[in-house]
């Protein structure tokens, strides 16, 4: 004979439920996935993040280092050519205060 549950068939398991200790479990659950949460990221994520920014900053470093020393270079051809602009102008200068000079010593 087919018989329907009743809440009498349910009263014994909600009185043992009564009595579980639903509030602590749910605190120490909460403090294990707290507890997992800053194991992963202290050992896992952290790291990770760092060394990925490292290599991207070493990556940048180099190219920034390439590019400096591409301006240095050309900074320095700057330099010589403006020496040797200066060279020349001095060297112009000198012929001329020679031959005014050589004209003073005629007039003379």
């Amino acid at each position: 004979m087919l018989r329907f549950l009743t809440t009498a068939d349910f009263a014994p398991p909600l009185a043992q439920l009564a009595n579980f200790p639903v509030s602590d479990l749910g605190n120490v659950t909460a403090t294990a996935i707290l507890g997992w949460y800053a194991w992963h990221t202290a050992s896992r994520t952290i790291p990770s993040l760092v060394k990925e920014f490292r290599d991207e900053m070493a990556a940048a470093r180099a190219e920034n280092r390439a590019d400096r020393e591409a301006f240095r270079g050309e900074l320095a051809e700057e330099r010589h050519c403006r020496h040797a602009d200066i060279v020349a102008v001095l060297g112009a200068l000198k012929e001329l205060t020679d031959r005014i000079a050589q004209t003073n010593e005629k007039t003379d």
